[in-house]
């Protein structure tokens, strides 16, 4: 043992002996060999760290890969090496044991796009060194040729104190399907500010507005068109210039649209200049042509800026004119307005709709009809009217449903007389409103006869009297008075009429009717010159005469662990559907239920119960359940049956422990040997 200490102590003597030398180069003076780094007691290598940069190869108008060159790996057995972009992203980052090459793809690059990068290598140790190479530049390629575009500048128009409407013509598209064109413009032909972009889809002329122009200056502006393609240069036109007269009493311009949908818009305005009033009235005109047709409400602005109005219920793909107009609030003042420009919706996925002419015009009602053109790609379509008494229209028709092109058709009631309306058809599909042509009717002139629906009376399983009251004759010797009624406010049900030659009450017996069911009606009453008044539409419902019923019927196929329960659904109620099922168990509290069942009428129904005990006698019966009578459930009459078998095996009997049993066998066996030992000694 003493021994191998000795020898561990030599070993170690002689290691710290062989390290010696370079621990004496760790405390040579700086600048000499072996000097310490910044006195952190880190050694510096003595074979440097380098890696290089190499060209990229493979470049396409998306990708590359980059290159670079391990060429030392200096005092280490294993580098971390990546590229790094200008940007600072490093990319791929791998270990190698050995120099060489190494490379890595870029992908998701911009066409024609000049990028920089570098080689970078550092040592996975704490404190190794690093090693960058210098940045390499490439740029992608650009297959798409440069655009053949053709772009002209045009003279300014619309030219106000704060406005003016830049123009410019988009002579050749090349070989694209769709330009981008705007507007440079400034106070010189440094320009410094631009419009917002358009996209066109054919050559032609194009414009826009620009605000916030100074009074008596001087502006130049240019075209600008490029494809929506990166890397492809804009083409521009020639430069002009207009000057701005000086400030305006009232001024107010057409500022670009935004927001545009298949229905609907944002209209924007520019309220210049107030001059010497203190505030205004501004909002828009706008239609389908120049000669507009609809205005947006009024608001009122204290200085100048900007205002908007969003608009509802447009036409998919259809183009659309607007301007903005301004009032001084003061009496006297001159309407001045903007620009007209125009926009275009964006289309819908094929549902169409048209505005038909109404029919049945009377003093206080209408049947507004409409076409459905196409459902789009949906399976069914909502359809409805928009109707009042200006074109915001204010009132809606309940919706119908259709799965297929045609006309629709519904009836407006509590109209005024002599009123002129405005209607249009509108349908919902895919997700979008799309409204038909706007159109009008007016009401025919008002007459003095006055009637009142009453609530109706007598009722009776398949009858009811409809009640009025006339309140007025207006002048008339006579009224022709009767009722329409039917299971919907569309009726589709007359009775006769009676002659009323003075106020009163009016009734009719309607028999026939549908036992439990809910009717419409209305009263009607006819003047000589067939003008036609209508009292308000009330509902009724006849007396049902169904109650839901079932029974119990035997169970059949009764083996010793299933059997069929059998029961009979004698009346279905006043609904269309009623549930049954089965409660069963080995007591007259059941415990067990089948799965339900639901039958459109009266039937026989059975459930199959499995896992039953043999030999005993089980207990059930039928259940049927409304689902929209109240919740509450009808029960047959108990039954039961029994299970062949013997039944359950009763338990043993209580008596004496085994191993009594056991104690006694063996007292009898020790007895038995000591009688027989006794016996032989004799």
């Amino acid at each position: 043992m003493i021994y191998r200490i000795i020898a561990t102590i030599l070993a170690l003597a002689l290691i710290t002996l062989t390290a010696a030398p370079s621990l004496a180069q760790g405390l040579l003076p700086d600048g000499e060999e072996g000097g310490v780094i910044g006195g952190g007691g880190v050694v510096t290598p003595t074979i440097p760290l380098l890696v290089t940069t190499q060209s990229a190869t493979s470049i396409t108008g998306t990708s590359a890969n980059l290159n670079g060159y391990l060429q030392s790996m200096g005092p280490y057995g294993v580098v971390d090496v990546w590229f790094e972009t200008e940007g600072g992203a490093e990319i791929s980052h791998q270990s190698m044991s050995s120099p060489g090459f190494f490379t890595a793809y870029l992908g998701q690059l911009e066409p024609g796009t000049v990028y920089r990068y570098r080689a970078v290598a550092m040592a996975p140790l704490l404190g190794g060194q690093k090693s960058q190479g210098s940045f390499v530049s490439f740029t992608t390629q650009h297959t798409v040729p440069q655009a053949p575009i053709e772009v002209s500048t045009s003279s300014a128009s619309d030219i106000t104190s704060g406005s003016a409407v830049l123009r410019g013509y988009l002579s050749s598209m090349g070989p694209y399907d769709s330009v981008t064109v705007w507007f440079q413009w400034g106070n010189s032909t440094g320009y410094g500010s631009t419009t917002v972009q358009q996209t066109v889809y054919a050559p032609g002329p194009f414009s826009m507005q620009i605000s916030g122009l100074n009074p008596n200056s001087m502006y130049y502006f240019r075209a600008a068109a490029k494809p929506n393609l990166v890397g492809v240069s804009a083409v521009y036109g020639s430069s002009q210039s207009f000057s701005t007269p000086g400030a305006a009493s009232l001024a107010v311009n057409t500022g670009s649209v935004s927001g545009v949908t298949s229905s609907s818009a944002t209209l924007v305005g520019y309220l210049e200049s107030l001059g010497g009033y203190r505030n205004a009235y501004v909002w828009f005109e706008w239609g389908p042509t120049t000669a507009y047709g609809q205005t947006t409400s009024m608001q009122t602005m204290y200085s100048p800026g900007t205002f908007n109005f969003t608009i509802q219920g447009l036409n998919p793909g259809t183009i659309y004119h607007y301007r903005a107009l301004a009032i001084p609030t003061t009496a006297g003042g001159m309407t001045v307005h903007g620009f007209d420009s125009m926009f275009t919706t964006t289309a819908a996925p094929g549902v169409k709709v048209s505005t038909s002419t109404a029919t049945n015009v009377t003093a206080q009602s209408a049947i507004l009809n409409g076409y459905l053109t196409a459902t789009g790609m949906s399976s069914y379509t909502y359809v409805w009217f928009e109707y009042g008494t200006d074109t915001t229209f204010g009132n809606t028709t309940p919706h119908q449903t259709m799965s297929m092109p045609g006309s629709f058709s519904n009836s407006i009631v509590q109209l005024q007389p002599g009123l002129t309306y405005y209607y249009r058809a509108a349908a919902f599909s895919n997700g979008y409103n799309v409204y038909g042509q706007y159109s009008t009717f007016q009401t025919t002139p008002s007459s003095p006869v006055s009637l009142t629906t009453g609530a109706a009376s007598g009722l009776s399983t398949t009858g009811a009297t409809l009640n009025a009251y006339v309140n007025s004759l207006g002048g008339q010797r006579s009224v022709r008075v009767y009722f329409n009624f039917g299971t919907s406010v569309d009726f589709g049900n007359v009775t006769a009429a009676q002659t009323v030659t003075s106020p009163g009450t009016v009734s009719y017996q309607v028999m026939g009717l549908a036992p439990g069911t809910t009717y419409y009606f209305q009263s009607v009453a006819q003047t000589p010159d067939n003008l036609k008044v209508y009292g308000s539409t009330e509902i009724f419902s006849t007396v049902s005469n169904s109650t839901l019923a079932v029974a119990t019927y035997p169970a059949t196929s009764i083996t010793a662990s299933s059997a069929i329960l059998n029961g009979y659904l004698q009346d279905i109620g006043n609904t269309s559907t009623a549930q049954v099922w089965f409660e069963y168990g080995i007591t007259a509290d059941f415990g067990n239920t089948t799965s339900m069942q639901t039958l459109n009428q009266s039937s026989s129904f059975s459930s199959v119960v499995t896992g039953l005990a043999q030999g005993r006698t089980y207990y059930y019966r039928a259940v049927a359940l409304n689902p929209t009578g109240g919740g509450r459930s009808v029960n047959g009459a108990v039954s039961s049956f029994v299970t062949p078998g013997s039944g359950p095996t009763p338990p043993p009997a209580p008596g004496v422990p085994i191993f009594i049993w056991l104690i006694i066998a063996g007292f009898v066996i020790v007895i038995i040997i000591v009688i027989i030992l006794l016996t032989s000694r004799r």
